[in-house]
């Protein structure tokens, strides 16, 4: 499959994660993390994207969002990243790129997988530390999702209601909670597994969608369209039309201009139009000259009288002054 074009899809989602070099962390302390929450939660009321999952790692940065029509991920994300990288720069007087490579996103069918996915992302924080308690992790969204106690700027902007709407029972907190603590070890693997393994994940449907629009953008000749994907579908099916339609025209025309050559009448009629055409052009043409140069005139006569009677003006203020030197 060719690679992943960057593209908007209606019902889909991106599961984003971005690392700085191996040699750094990505947040050296919780000011840090601050920060860079900061610029995610700026370019989502700018970008009007929503944002179902969160985790900060002192490594990484891991995200799932699902972009608005308008704008695409690869601009959430350059603006995030670049706005965090000077603040880094500049924080610890570095110089140069901060992250390792280009943010990494796997594109996800919304319809069955959203409310696995943030589980999977809620889980991020037991990949290094297994015995971690997730709810004493500060730096997620879990804790909106469960309605303890936490940082009131991450819950105000995590739209985790819509997942929870996903569950079926009452009280949709603690089944939430029990969902993402004590799931089988077996369909954590196994999704885990296809996570790491796949660029799409999805239906059978929803894969073969994504294949078709890359397809269709390495075709014309673009690796990463940044538009809608369903727009960028239905230009190019617009523009196959558009095709078949000017090669019928182009056969038609090509047996009416024989036609045209034994007509002498309809060509002599055609030129005439033409001339006559290209003959009222001049005459506007010609009139439009007139008139400017009219104004000019109007102008200049405008321009002169103003400047005589500034000139009267000056001589009667100079003699003005004369009469009364020769009186002193």
């Amino acid at each position: 499959m060719p690679r992943l074009p960057r593209v908007n899809l209606e019902g889909a989602l991106y599961y984003i994660t971005t690392k700085a070099d191996y040699k750094l962390n990505l947040f050296r302390d919780d000011s840090d993390k601050s920060r860079y929450l900061f610029f995610i939660f700026e370019y989502k009321n700018l970008y009007n994207f929503k944002l179902y999952s969160l985790v900060l790692t002192s490594k990484e940065s891991h995200l799932l969002i699902e972009p608005s029509q308008q704008f695409t991920v690869s601009q959430i994300m350059h603006g995030v990243n670049a706005n965090y990288t000077k603040y880094y720069n500049k924080k610890y007087e570095k110089k140069g790129h901060l992250f390792e490579e280009r943010f990494k996103a796997v594109l996800i069918e919304r319809q069955g997988y959203l409310l696995e996915m943030t589980r999977f992302v809620h889980r991020i924080v037991l990949k290094d530390n297994p015995t971690a308690q997730l709810k004493s992790f500060r730096w997620s969204s879990y804790l909106s999702y469960i309605k303890t106690e936490s940082d009131k700027n991450i819950c105000g902007n995590i739209n985790y209601e819509e997942v929870l709407n996903l569950l079926p029972l009452e009280n949709k907190t603690a089944a939430y909670e029990e969902y993402v603590e004590k799931a089988s070890q077996e369909e954590l693997d196994a999704f885990e597994n296809k996570m790491y393994r796949a660029s799409v994940v999805g239906s059978e449907k929803f894969v073969e969608r994504i294949k078709e629009i890359a397809k269709a953008s390495a075709e014309a000749g673009q690796e990463q369209p940044e538009l809608n994907a369903e727009l960028f579908l239905e230009k190019r099916k617009r523009n196959r039309a558009v095709y078949i339609l000017v090669a019928t025209i182009l056969v038609f025309l090509g047996a009416g201009s024989f036609l045209l050559k034994g007509n002498a009448n309809l060509k002599r009629e055609i030129k005439e139009a033409a001339l006559e055409k290209d003959e009222m052009s001049v005459k506007d043409l010609i009139a439009t000259k007139q008139e400017v140069s009219r104004d000019l005139e109007e102008k200049y006569r405008a321009d002169m009288v103003s400047y005589k009677a500034a000139a009267l003006r000056l001589q009667e203020i100079e003699q003005k002054n004369r009469q009364e030197k020769e009186k002193l």
